[in-house]
Parts: C-alpha cells; structure tokens; sequence
C-alpha cells in the first residue's frame, strides 16, 4: 500500500457537492466516524443505480479491499451490526470518466479498456454504464483485463469477471464487442489443476495465458487511419498505466486527450 494518501494522491482532482450527479468512472471520499484520513473508494455501480424509484431506494456500490492496514477500509469491513446507521460524509472526484471529457461521444467508433487487476474497478461502472444507455455504445468496443491466475483455476472469483463475460455476451445488434481475459502467473506459484473455462484466443471471449502485449493494444486501438474516431481508458498499477499510456499516446494517429488514464495502488 503506498504511504501516500487518497486525498494528497488526488488533491489535483476536482470535487463536486452532488452525489446523485455522480458520473461513471468518478470514485468517493469518505470520511468515517473516528477515522482521521479519508478513504478514497471506487464507485462501481452507475449513476441509474443511484437515483431513488418509488420501489426502492437508490444506493452506491464500492469496491473495498479488506486491508488491516488500511484504517477507513478497516472501518468499513467491521462487523455490519457495528457499523450500520453510523453518519458518514462522502464527496464525490474524479476526472476518469464517461463521456471523456474533452472529446464528442458521437465522434467514437471504436472504445477500448484496459485493466490490471483492481483497475478494473472504474471500467466496470462505465461498461455497465454503457450497457443501459445502449444509445451511447459505440460500433465496436474491446476490453482487455489482466490480472493474476488463482491458485485453484476457478476463475469465477476473479473481481468483475462474470459480470463481465455477462456483459459482453448480451445480444446487442449493429455492436461489435469483444473481451479478453490476460492470465498473468506469479514465479514459483503451482499450477492450477484446471481453469474453469478453456483457453481461447478465438471468438468475442478469449481467455489468454499471458500478460497484454503492446501488439494487442496496438491492434485494439485500430489501424492508425481510423484511431481519430478511437478512445482508450487504461487503469492498472502505476508501472503497467505508464508504459501503456506512453505507447498508445505516442501511436501514430492518436490524439493525447482519446488516451485517458488513472492509476491506483
């Protein structure tokens, strides 16, 4: 966990007062009861999500490690009988959204995103997101998720996997929509007896024993005569966002404000 905090990391950020104006992407401050540091945590459910309806409430879904070591996580893993009703503030941030903010959205043809490991957490409030507003699609959209293979194969409890095999499996006509899972392996780690789906580097889902190679996120973005009507969020760890922003920023034909970016620790 880096020594640095949520609100010195992102103390360049924009704040807005208007929770239920929420867009898609944007993370929460949220300051808990004898807590002294804020938590910055990741909205991952959409803004429709949020708005009251006359059946129920509205509600905000986080995606929060469970971290000792980290006091408003803490906070927040604690028994629910403790917890429930406490008063908490929260303000929402974050310039990682949807519609990227200096581009048209009628100008997308192709949208791309990249994830590594809980960098998949914002992407998955914009995809789904994308997928209730289906007007807003654009023709052809990839995603790309790396992360680490668990020691027992199944890989049904990797973070926002079958969410997403869902998502992209959904009969949308005139969308063309592909995912692709990259299966990174630690040194020295057993192999898992099996995978609970095979292998594929075929077809709208592909599972990928390997990490994401500048080729496919080349390939992703399109041929350099098309990338004008390209955008690309990556969200990863620090070192991956950086090399994978620095080459895409500098592909021919790509303009610096279609590569949006955020990196979390």
């Amino acid at each position: 966990m880096s020594s640095i905090s949520h609100e010195e990391r992102t103390a360049a950020e924009q704040r807005e007062a208007d929770l239920h104006q929420f867009r898609p992407g944007q993370w929460l401050d949220v300051h808990l009861p004898g807590v002294p540091q804020a938590g910055g945590f990741t909205i991952t459910s959409t803004p429709f999500e949020a708005r009251y309806r006359s059946d129920e409430p509205g509600y905000l879904e986080l995606a929060i490690q469970k971290s000792p070591n980290n006091p408003p996580a803490a906070w927040l893993w604690r028994p629910e009988k403790e917890i429930l009703g406490s008063e908490i503030l929260v303000r929402v941030g974050g310039s990682f959204v949807w519609p990227p903010p200096l581009v048209n959205p009628a100008s997308i043809k192709r949208l791309v995103f990249v994830a590594g490991g809980v960098g998949v957490n914002p992407l998955m409030s914009i995809v789904s997101y994308l997928h209730q507003v289906t007007h807003q699609l654009p023709p052809r959209i990839e995603f790309l998720y790396t992360t680490r293979l668990p020691p027992s194969g199944n890989l049904h409890t990797l973070l926002f996997v079958d969410c997403l095999r869902r998502l992209f499996e959904s009969d949308l006509k005139h969308h063309s929509r592909t995912f692709k899972l990259f299966l990174t392996q630690a040194p020295r780690v057993q192999e898992p007896p099996s995978l609970s789906w095979p292998v594929s580097s075929e077809g709208d889902q592909q599972t990928l024993r390997r990490r994401i190679s500048h080729e496919d996120l080349l390939n992703a973005i399109g041929p350099s005569t098309e990338r004008s009507g390209t955008v690309i969020y990556v969200c990863g760890p620090p070192g991956m966002t950086d090399e994978f922003v620095g080459l895409l920023r500098a592909a021919e034909g790509m303009e610096e404000k279609r590569v949006l970016c955020e990196k979390w620790w």
